[in-house]
């Protein structure tokens, strides 16, 4: 089973069914175009008498109240790296935040999983109810061809594969069984992995080449790598939690490595004890901690000096380290010692010792830093330390050679390698210390039967829903999709040939920040009017807010909006399948009829309907505006051609696609000859 996922996805169905039975979607709104036959087009315009004054507003706001619910959008313009605030321009960041409350009481409605999306209006008139409520089903639909400007409910998930490649997928895409956005290349393979604290780059270890690579995960590129020293093995990463440094444990050394995340280079190396290394940080980001397994021992690292200040004895073998944010403590298992050491912050120094059994390969708490999971290998066991009383108060028998856990709000997820099953435990069983774990089925095949794909990295991610989770399996090279209620899998997620080695996701939706505020950052990609379509299910609120964006203050070499006209020159063309076609776009502007030159994010998406296949490739310039990309059809068939430029707010929904015809292969004598089916 196959799956679309979009936000509140258990109540969507029932919202739809009610609020859009009598709802129309007009063929403008819902990307008919690509019925038609391409021919050159313009990109998106901004006409003069919308060109913003000099000095644009930094904010707007708007209210919206009926039925006994209020919302007071406001949208505001954050200042960039430089401390400039230009206003809502083009190519300025932005808040978009939404207040929701009771009209007669003004309390907040807490807990609620609103959907938002910021599109170009099209035409001058504000949208009615109806029109808003089309707009909305559109979105909801999740068709490529009738994608919002911002997404505001959005978010990617990644897989870190065996071929060396991070994957980007779009689980909300209604594409059929292709979700695949985009695939970076990794210079090698890499181990762990890690998000800035603005989400904009993504941190690799990759230890067989001493470096880590970083990915813009805006433009979907590996920017560069950082070398990490000769014959080093980073493998271990973390962030520290103001995001100011990513810590990367250097693995058979005596070191850790500081790398400044304004600068994306090394701000020091700093010496600790011998062995494998984790690292956890106070609540402040004042001290690090990082464990060297060899060692014996748990090094403290100032963070504003990045000099190590102590050296803590503990159990023998420690690797899993934690804090946590109820105690304020750090807590330290070890494998072979049968101890978890509780290390005060404020002293430096062991103030407890907890007694385990040994075979402790991962340590974590909940959200609320109350309780921490024990996984132990050896027994199949997981023990529950109290913050509170630093003491056992609850252990359990789990699926078969536990690696992992992860948590939502509600259950923690303890994977299995020696098994295709997960156990789930319910958190607020830990009150009456009798847990009851339940297994659930995820897969065909043990972690185990592909032992080369056994990592550090998680292999579970919770969905911002709050209720579910994504869960890779990498002899399946397939993704899972729980619901928390469910005895199994609702989908699952195709991983296109790849065996991951981890999973995560970049949240990019709206999020509550404080009670009833429920807010996202943005980017404004161009400059117009725009239309906010705010839906809230319960209570049942829809509306249709506006914008208006300015162009960019800093000249034409930066306006998005600029037009161009994109002309396939292979129109027309017949194609042989498994033969490398060339597909050549010439580009021009618009107002002067030049080629269009520079141009480095030209994205071109060859699919074939509905869905069952599809690659998508950066074109390379070969001069005078002309733009190609090298392609082979992997059967005979109808497929289309999508362009998008990003730099130029031109998406892949904007334009046309382009019909591409491809002919089977035939023998010398004349027969047809077969080829596999490939959703590579």
């Amino acid at each position: 089973m196959n799956i679309t996922i979009n936000r509140a996805s258990l109540v969507l169905l029932q919202t739809l069914l009610l609020l859009f039975t009598t709802a129309t979607i007009s063929s403008a709104q819902t990307g008919n175009q690509q019925d038609k036959p391409f021919y050159p087009v313009t990109g998106p315009t901004t006409e003069k008498k919308e060109m913003a004054p000099a000095k644009a507003p930094s904010s707007i706001a708007q209210r919206f109240e009926k039925q006994g619910v209020r919302i007071d959008f406001s949208l505001k313009s954050t200042p960039d790296g430089n401390g400039k605030d230009a206003g809502l321009v083009a190519g300025a960041n932005a808040v978009a935040t939404f207040n929701v409350t009771d009209a007669r009481t003004g309390q907040p409605l807490v807990g609620l999983h609103p959907n938002a999306w910021i599109n170009t209006r099209v035409g001058e008139r504000v949208p009615n109810e109806a029109e808003c409520k089309d707009m909305v089903r559109t979105f909801l639909g999740g068709l490529l061809s009738a994608r919002a400007d911002v997404d505001l409910n959005n978010y990617l998930l990644l897989t870190l594969n065996h071929d060396d490649t991070v994957a980007f997928i779009n689980p909300q895409i209604s594409f059929n069984v292709t979700k695949l956005e985009s695939i970076v290349t990794l210079p090698g393979h890499g181990a762990d992995w890690v998000l800035s604290k603005n989400k904009d780059f993504l941190y690799v270890t990759l230890p067989q080449q001493s470096s880590v690579a970083i990915i813009n995960t805006i433009t979907r590129k590996l920017v560069g790598t950082i070398p990490t020293g000769d014959k080093t093995q980073p493998t271990r990463i973390a962030l520290q939690p103001d995001g100011r440094y990513v810590w990367v444990g250097l693995d058979d050394s005596s070191s850790v490595v500081a790398i400044d995340t304004a600068t994306n280079k090394p701000a020091g190396t700093i010496t600790v004890g011998a062995g494998l290394h984790n690292i956890a940080f106070t609540g402040d980001s004042r001290f690090a901690y990082v464990s060297n397994s060899a060692a014996d021992t748990v090094s403290a690292i100032d963070t504003k000096k990045l000099a190590r200040v102590s050296d803590i004895s503990v159990g023998k073998t420690p690797v899993p380290v934690a804090f946590s944010a109820a105690s304020n403590f750090i807590y330290v298992t070890s494998i072979n010692g049968a101890t978890i050491s509780v290390i005060d912050p404020s002293r430096q120094q062991v103030i407890k010792t907890i007694p385990t059994a040994r075979g402790i390969v991962a340590f974590r708490f909940d959200p609320e830093g109350r309780y921490g999971f024990a996984v132990n290998q050896v027994e199949s066991k997981v023990s529950v330390i109290d913050a509170a009383t630093n003491t056992i108060v609850a252990t359990t028998d789990v699926v078969k050679s536990p690696d992992q856990v992860t948590f939502t709000s509600g259950y923690a997820y303890i994977r299995g390698t020696g098994t295709e099953k997960f156990s789930l435990i319910k958190t607020g069983d830990i009150r009456t210390q009798k847990l009851a774990p339940i297994d659930i089925q995820a897969g065909r095949r043990a972690a185990s039967d592909a032992p080369e794909d056994l990592g550090v990295a998680d292999m579970i991610a919770a969905t911002p829903e709050g209720n579910s989770v994504m869960i890779a399996n990498a002899p399946d090279q397939m993704i899972y999709y729980y619901v928390e209620g469910m005895m199994a899998p609702m989908g699952t997620l195709d991983n296109y040939k790849r065996r991951a080695h981890a999973l995560m996701l970049i949240d990019r939706s709206l999020s509550e920040v404080a009670p009833g505020v429920y807010s996202a950052p943005i980017r404004l990609a161009k400059g117009g009017r725009f239309d906010v379509p705010f839906l809230l299910d319960q209570p049942r609120t829809l509306n249709c807010f506006q914008a208006e964006i300015g162009d960019s203050p800093d000249g034409e070499k930066h306006k998005p909006a600029a037009s161009l006209i994109i002309e396939p020159l292979f129109k027309g063309q017949t194609f042989k399948q498994g033969e490398t076609a060339t597909l050549r776009f010439k580009i021009t502007d618009e107002a002067t009829k030049k080629p269009m030159t520079g141009l480095q994010d030209l994205h071109v998406l060859v699919f074939e309907p509905p869905g069952i296949w599809q690659q998508r490739q950066w074109a390379k310039e070969v001069g005078d505006g002309v733009y190609e990309v090298t392609q082979t059809f992997p059967r005979a068939g109808g497929y289309r051609v999508m362009t998008s430029i990003m730099s130029r707010g031109i998406r892949f929904a904007d334009l046309p696609f382009v019909p591409a015809s491809v002919v089977a292969e035939t023998s010398p004598a004349g027969k047809t000859v077969g080829e596999k089916i490939s959703n590579q």
